[in-house]
């Protein structure tokens, strides 16, 4: 990613941290917590507890508000990392002001090679194109230790929150005129498990673990895999 995407991207998620609540932006931030505090996080409790021995260096890559940290930030050493310094903000202001924090792109992050044990993220991938993500995942193999893992939480087409929203955004704007966008564009959405397999074998990972269930209300595709 070139410096003037990067400050472009930094910009428009600056944007979508502080912007102003709309009577439709609050009720769907509202649902958004809901859903994060009571189903999400519940979900990334149980794989990353099962992923990692308590105690491992972990990097939550494009980390948000980090409000599905505050449980495994008690059992593991949690770097937040995101290109928003509004994100990290609200990372610190729900997980603590001693929370590690990193203001960085995940096409480029500044630390040695080998940090981590593994490395994670929510809703992120959807956001950047095939070759994007192939550069994201080839950068977090270089910050990753050897058998280092990945857990990323990524939505498919297929998903209940993604059905929902684009019907919701269907009454908003279709039927209703509004013009509203709920949440950034999700331009790569999981179709099926060969794209995510062929995905990170170009990357230099090894897919262990592909679910897609109850555990987080259908909302998911939830992929673990082991740097090759």
């Amino acid at each position: 990613m070139t410096k003037e995407k990067a400050l472009e991207e930094e910009k428009e998620w600056d944007k979508y941290w502080t912007k102003k609540k709309t009577k439709s932006q609050a009720v769907y931030r509202g649902i958004a917590r809901f859903y994060r505090q009571f189903i999400i996080k519940r979900a990334l409790n149980y794989f990353i507890e099962k992923e990692f021995k308590n105690g491992a260096k972990l990097l939550h890559a494009g980390s948000g508000s980090g409000q599905v940290d505050q449980d495994v930030k008690k059992i593991f050493d949690i770097t937040a990392l995101d290109i928003s310094e509004e994100a990290l903000k609200l990372y610190r202001e729900y997980n603590g002001a001693v929370s590690k924090t990193l203001k960085a792109s995940i096409f480029d992050i500044p630390v040695k090679d080998k940090t981590f044990d593994g490395i994670y993220n929510l809703g992120v991938h959807e956001h950047f194109t095939g070759k994007e993500n192939e550069k994201i995942l080839r950068e977090f193999a270089r910050v990753l230790k050897e058998n280092g893992k990945i857990v990323l939480f990524w939505p498919p087409k297929f998903g209940f929150s993604v059905i929902f929203l684009n019907s919701l955004h269907f009454i908003l704007n279709d039927i209703l005129g509004k013009k509203i966008r709920l949440h950034p564009e999700e331009i790569s959405l999981i179709e099926n498990q060969n794209q995510v397999k062929n995905l990170l074998k170009n990357s230099g990972f090894k897919m262990t673990k592909f679910y897609f269930g109850p555990k987080d209300l259908f909302t998911h595709c939830i992929i673990v895999a082991k740097k090759s």
